[in-house]
């Protein structure tokens, strides 16, 4: 490697090195002999298991007969664009690129990689494809020594990999040698490169050597092993580069890969030049020099006659060495010289073609886009004049109309939604009254029953009773048509409070006077606190209207042995608090929540609920008032109703009947 004039045998030494790589796809697991596939494609139908086995015979006669891999892929390739079979199109794309590259046809690889690369971007389930087109694009980059351009394909490639899940290790290994055989071509070539390179190459040549490790030996790992040695040779570590290079000769010879031995052959004979062991360099290369003939690898045959010719030269066989200097000089001229008129031809009709196809269909358009110009035009012309007028006078009228129309939808949207509001409140008025009026219908309907009975039986003492229990179904009837006339008036706004000082524990001792007899019945201690204290100012039946009704409802909630406290007490500042305790059923949250609302309440069978019409009613004399209705439950502990009112503190009490507008 210390001779500057060594590096000419960059570009056969890559593409042998590249042809290896190409076989790695398909180097897992053992392959089915290529006279079995052929009798398997005789019997197949024309289907996508067709598509597949075609695909496998491409990929195993490319390293072997060219032409008839590159027939096998066309053959497949349109086969499966006939059956629409999408990733069966991106395999043999990739496999065609694959033997065109083996042809050394640089042009048609780059063609079939960019159409794989295409048609696998809009193709689910073709990731690994992907990647191997995009690996190829760098692989003819790296050929062509554009090595920015290989990089570039060669990062998408792993990170297109990094973003699937799970990542295999053959993938994962296969990236890393792309790379790790990009920067040793870029360090061989005596290119501009960045610093960054020399550390990059001994980088991902370590981590594939390191993934292909965590697999079963295989050419792979033969190759890793190459790869290593020449990134030790390249920084004259000749030791390791040797160990890395028989670790790569004996794999090679395990598995009976013939190219493998041989490019190995060739990189430990340049180790072992630069070690000043020409004999033991020409040992391995006249066997080398052999097998490149046989395998027509016309690259590693040029590498093989010059290194023997170094070694020759080294032991003093001057003429061998000439000769054999001038036979590999000769053979690397051809080859590279056939290659540069090759490409620069196909190069050069490719960018005549593709510019006469641009030339032609950017002319085609230009004029089909002035025709339609064209007839568009006239159409405007004959057209203009009467839309003109029509425009002139219909824009007014649109105008209006669209004016008038928007004020009528947002009037109606207006009447829709009070008319909404209206409907639904009067159903809810519907269900509190009925709800409120089904209780004495029903209790007067069962006194029916009993007096007819009592009478049927002549039992007088029974009958006496009925009078209490009829007078007090009478008093929640009353209470209910008073509850009724007081709603209508707030409705229709001809009930107005009318507020005067009143003292707290006068209230409440009336309504506990009022509801002593029901509740005695009801078998419920009813009492007042000695120490409520406080005046407040208030509408006085109004304030009654309220008590009352919080304390019906909490009879009606109160089992027989409960309890009904009455109390007064400051509330806020200015404010003063009439509190309604019972030691009824009680209520969870949400319905404490909807009560509050005024929204219905749902209760389990045997209880009544308390927000009819009265606790409705309570509510709007609250705030008629400026006070509000509170109240606080737990299911089985009670429910406490708390009204705040204002305070009367400096307001002289004097008595006052209420006014009805």
């Amino acid at each position: 490697m210390d001779n500057p004039a060594r590096f000419v045998l960059l570009v056969p030494l890559l593409r042998s090195l590249f042809c290896l790589l190409l076989l790695w796809p398909i180097g897992a697991g053992a392959q089915p002999s290529l006279d079995s596939l052929r009798q398997r494609l005789a019997t197949t139908p024309s289907d996508t298991s067709r598509v597949l086995l075609l695909n496998h015979l491409c990929w195993q006669t490319s390293t072997r007969n060219v032409t008839q891999a590159l027939a096998y892929g066309q053959q497949g390739l349109a086969l499966a664009r006939q059956l629409r079979f999408g990733l069966g199109e991106v395999y043999l794309l990739n496999a065609l690129a694959r033997a065109a590259f083996l042809q050394h046809d640089e042009l048609a690889a780059i063609r079939y990689y960019q159409q794989a690369v295409r048609r696998a971007e809009a193709e689910p389930r073709t990731d690994r494809q992907l990647m191997l087109a995009l690996l190829g694009l760098s692989r003819v980059a790296i050929q062509q020594q554009d090595f920015a351009e290989g990089e570039k394909y060669g990062r998408l490639a792993l990170a297109h990999l990094q973003r699937r899940r799970p990542v295999s290790l053959p993938d994962q290994g296969l990236s890393q040698y792309s790379l790790a055989s990009l920067y040793y071509g870029w360090l061989r070539s005596g290119q501009s490169a960045p610093d960054s390179i020399d550390r990059l190459c001994t980088y991902y040549t370590r981590q594939t050597l390191a993934t292909f490790r965590r697999l079963p030996p295989d050419t792979n790992l033969a190759s890793c092993f190459g790869d290593m040695g020449k990134v030790h040779a390249l920084h004259r570590q000749y030791d390791s580069a040797e160990y890395c290079f028989h670790e790569s000769l004996r794999l090679y010879q395990r598995f009976g890969d013939r190219f493998g031995q041989t490019e190995t052959r060739l990189s430990l004979a340049e180790v072992l030049l630069a070690r000043h062991r020409p004999a033991e360099a020409e040992v391995l290369l006249r066997p080398a020099v052999a097998w490149a003939s046989q395998l027509k690898a016309t690259g590693l045959e040029a590498q093989g006659d010059q290194l023997l010719a170094a070694a020759l030269a080294e032991t003093g066989q001057g003429l061998a060495a000439y000769r054999l200097a001038h036979t590999g000089q000769a053979l690397l001229d051809s080859l590279q010289s056939a290659e540069r008129r090759e490409t620069l031809a196909r190069l050069r009709v490719q960018f005549d073609t593709e510019r006469q196809q641009s030339r032609v269909r950017e002319l085609t358009q230009r004029t089909q886009h002035q025709q339609q110009q064209a007839a568009r035009q006239r159409q405007y012309l004959w057209l203009l004049g009467g839309l003109l007028l029509a425009v002139a006078g219909g824009l007014g009228v649109a105008g209006l109309l669209a004016w008038r129309l928007r004020l009528s939808r947002a009037l109606l949207a207006n009447q829709n939604a009070e008319l909404q509001a209206t409907r639904t409140e009067q159903d809810r008025l519907y269900a509190l009254i009925a709800h409120d009026l089904r209780s004495p219908v029903i209790a007067f309907t069962a006194l029916a029953d009993l007096l007819k009975r009592y009478v049927e039986r002549q039992e007088t003492a029974r009958l006496l009773g009925l009078g209490e229990r009829m007078r007090q179904a009478a008093e929640g009837l009353r209470g209910l048509l008073d509850n009724l006339l007081s709603w209508a008036l707030t409705q229709r706004g001809e009930l107005t409070p009318q507020p005067e000082p009143i003292a707290a524990a006068t209230l409440l001792a009336e309504a506990a006077e009022l509801y002593q007899p029901g509740a005695e019945a009801a078998d419920v201690h009813l009492t007042v606190d000695p120490a409520a204290t406080g005046h407040i100012l208030a509408d006085r039946n109004m304030t009654r209207t309220i008590l009352r009704n919080l304390i019906s409802n909490a009879l009606r909630a109160t089992p027989p042995g409960g309890c009904i406290a009455l109390t007064a007490g400051p509330a806020a500042t200015g404010q003063l608090g009439l509190s309604v305790r019972d030691t009824g059923v009680g209520m969870d949250a949400g319905q404490v929540q909807r009560l509050l609302a005024e929204s219905p309440v749902a209760y389990p069978a045997g209880r009544r609920s308390p927000a009819g019409l009265g606790w409705r009613l309570s509510q709007a004399f609250a705030r008629a008032q400026g006070g509000r209705l509170s109240l606080v439950s737990a299911p089985e502990q009670g429910t406490t109703v708390l009204l705040t009112l204002p305070s009367a503190v400096g307001v002289p009490v004097a008595p006052s009947a209420p006014h009805f507008a």
